[in-house]
């Protein structure tokens, strides 16, 4: 485990762009093998486990919203693939020969990158969050501090989601 995630939750952090993450009370890097003695959890800890809990809980709602957009754009896309093949082939069986089949399938692939495309940006970043939130889980237990959280999401105003949080600590 990379010891600076110790620091990541530690209020006594600095950073800068020469050293990067230093301790605020030797001006050092980290020197601890398993956890570090003179960590100070309070206001840090608290904000990072509200910010990387709500983006994970945010992501995990939005997976059925996901879903419904795939399989919405994929059915289009699918439509229009397999309604320019056959404009093509009756178009074909009568004795003409025209592109319009051809622009129709070149359309309906359109659809098909945005179905694709919606389900690769959801699983990546529910993949980040998840890393995210495992990293900070994997430090708590080396300092017996437990928690639980509830996330709820309010009314979204322009663009910005009231959410409300219940953190309780254990062993801090």
């Amino acid at each position: 485990m990379n010891i600076t995630r110790h620091c990541d939750l530690c209020n006594h952090q600095k950073i800068d762009l020469i050293n990067g993450s230093t301790c605020g009370l030797t001006d050092k890097k980290p020197e601890f093998t398993k956890n570090c003695s003179k960590i100070d959890f309070h206001d840090k800890l608290e904000s990072k486990l509200k910010e990387v809990n709500i983006k994970y809980q945010k992501i995990k709602n939005e997976k059925a919203v996901t879903y419904i957009y795939f399989v919405v754009f994929l059915g289009i896309a699918l439509g229009l693939l397999v309604g320019g093949y056959l404009l093509g082939t009756y178009a074909y069986d009568k004795g003409v020969v025209s592109t319009t089949p051809f622009i129709i399938m070149a359309i309906g692939l359109i659809p098909l990158g945005l179905a694709f495309g919606a389900l690769n940006n959801h699983r990546n970043q529910f993949k980040i969050a998840e890393m995210k939130k495992k990293k900070v889980d994997e430090v708590l237990p080396l300092y017996h501090i437990d928690y639980t959280i509830q996330v709820q999401f309010g009314k979204k105003y322009h663009g910005v989601q009231e959410v409300t949080t219940d953190l309780k600590m254990k062993g801090i």
